[in-house]
């Protein structure tokens, strides 16, 4: 199928970053100005094998995922429903006997084309194990007229 004329198919559709969505426990979050952080990091160690002199051995160790940074202007229903879910998340937290009793959540940040479809989105990252890392309210300030930000970290044990 072409898009719009120009040639473009839907494998090549392009991911534009102000588009994208996030779902946490299967609740949309709503929409959000930023989100940063999607990324991985892969330690090794390099060791001196003696008898090669070509080159040295790359043993993995870690594979280690960034938090991931949300924000976006308060709105009275998307913020009631982050405060919902870090409710639920201390309410598990605290009632749980074992640190194998407690379960992280899921979360899906889609990447979505021009069209901003979210049936069909160009790329989706599934994290595993999602925790908060902390909830930042706005700066409160009445000598100023900035929009109200609030941000949410999120820690994850990965989305590969």
């Amino acid at each position: 199928m072409t898009i719009a004329g120009k040639g473009m198919t839907d494998s090549t559709r392009l991911g534009l970053s102000m588009r994208f969505g996030v779902v946490l426990d299967g609740i949309d979050l709503g929409g959000w100005s930023s989100c940063k952080g999607l990324g991985v990091g892969f330690d090794s160690e390099e060791l001196e094998v003696g008898g090669n002199y070509e080159y040295n051995v790359i043993l993995p160790k870690r594979v280690k995922y960034t938090p991931i940074t949300l924000q976006r202007a308060m709105t009275a229903d998307g913020s009631a429903q982050v405060q919902a879910w870090l409710r639920r998340i201390v309410a598990d937290w605290y009632s749980s006997d074992t640190a194998d009793d407690f379960h992280g959540s899921t979360a899906q940040i889609s990447l979505l084309d021009a069209r901003n479809n979210a049936q069909a989105p160009v790329a989706t990252w599934s994290l595993r194990n999602v925790y908060p890392k902390g909830w930042k309210g706005p700066d409160l300030d009445a000598t100023s007229s900035h929009v109200a930000i609030e941000t949410l970290e999120l820690v994850h044990q990965g989305f590969l």
